[in-house]
């Protein structure tokens, strides 16, 4: 177990890792872009950078194994120095329209920005102008010119559903995010390149200028109920006169089911909480006609109606259909009562 020393605090890692995952154990803040715990380390963004003792030139956290006796330093001059240019680089020609982006309030670009970057830009020329509002697949825009090429989102599609639709194409500045010729961002895992993407560069084509984030009142941990894999997930709720909005519904961690992904069936598929035709009271049929009736009369109706055809059929006389957007609690509870009830 190797032992480490970062910014003065002492760590005791578990096993074989790395600067940055030891920081993020120990509650130190690493800023960096390229890196995800679910994706291949490339190292690529270089906004990771410390310095390490008794190494000549500064180091990614990111792919730098951590050694026992190694001294971190993640806020050293050097660091800050090192920290302030990229940011810069990246701001270069990144446009300014943090108020009508997706990801303005919640962006990681913005927060390091605020905390490490340079207080103003030097930059004197035109920005370059590059695609804007480009339709990769039914949920996918793509804002090429907030892009900062972190790669997350080729990654993603080479390395999960193994689709492959993303690659960087050009070389130098004119590098450039793009589809490969023939292929639409469609697989069944798509969105998640949205929560992958730190710049709002990807955008959801069905929340895109929809709200912001402070907006959003409740963030609801919650477990998806379209199939029987409960993905856990967050509910993000925007309250409106006529009531509360489900307006985006993201991944939740857990590495025992969904790790860090979703389907896009479970993200974009929510429009029938909010569905004009979705029943709102019990009704009772009678005749051609529905009536509305007090659920506690209409639950013993039906009591009332079980109890006589079992009487007068027997057991076998009997099913029970149930909607597969129930969640797993209560299809069970459902078989319960099915099956040692009835």
């Amino acid at each position: 177990m190797p032992r480490l020393t970062i910014d003065g605090v002492e760590i005791t890692t578990a096993g074989p890792t790395t600067i940055l995952e030891a920081a993020k154990s120990a509650g130190i803040e690493i800023p960096h872009y390229c890196y995800h715990p679910g994706l291949s380390v490339v190292g690529q963004c270089r906004m990771c950078q410390v310095e390490v003792e008794k190494m000549p030139k500064l180091a990614t956290a990111c792919n730098t194994a951590v050694t026992d006796g190694m001294a971190v330093s993640t806020n050293s001059p050097r660091v800050e120095k090192a920290r302030r240019a990229v940011l810069e680089f990246y701001l270069l020609n990144h446009p300014l329209d943090c108020p009508v982006c997706d990801r303005g309030g919640e962006c990681p670009l913005q927060d390091y920005t605020l905390k490490y970057g340079p207080g103003e830009s030097r930059t004197v020329e035109e920005k370059v102008q590059r695609a804007k509002h480009k339709i990769l697949g039914p949920h996918i825009v793509f804002d090429a010119e907030r892009c900062i090429l972190c790669t997350r989102c080729v990654r993603f599609c080479h390395e999960v559903p193994r689709t492959g639709e993303l690659g960087v194409f050009s070389r130098g500045d004119r590098s450039e995010i793009n589809l490969f010729p023939g292929k639409v961002l469609d697989n069944a895992y798509s969105g998640n390149v949205i929560d992958l993407c730190p710049v709002g560069a990807l955008t959801s084509r069905e929340y895109r200028f929809q709200s912001r984030p402070w907006d959003l009142v409740r963030h609801t941990p919650s477990v998806c109920p379209l199939c029987s894999a409960g993905c856990n997930v967050i509910v993000d709720v925007r309250n409106r006169q006529r009531g509360d909005e489900i307006l985006r519904i993201r991944p939740r961690e857990n590495q025992a089911v969904n790790r860090w992904w979703m389907c896009d069936e479970g993200r974009f598929g929510f429009g029938y909480h909010h569905d004009p035709s979705r029943l709102r009271t019990a009704l009772r049929r009678e005749g051609a006609a529905q009536v509305e009736t007090p659920l506690d009369d209409l639950l013993t109706r039906v009591a009332e109606e079980i109890q006589r055809i079992v009487r007068a059929h027997g057991e076998g006389a009997i099913g029970c259909i149930v909607s597969a957007r129930h969640t797993t609690e209560e299809l069970f509870l459902v078989r319960c009562f099915v099956r040692d009830v009835l």
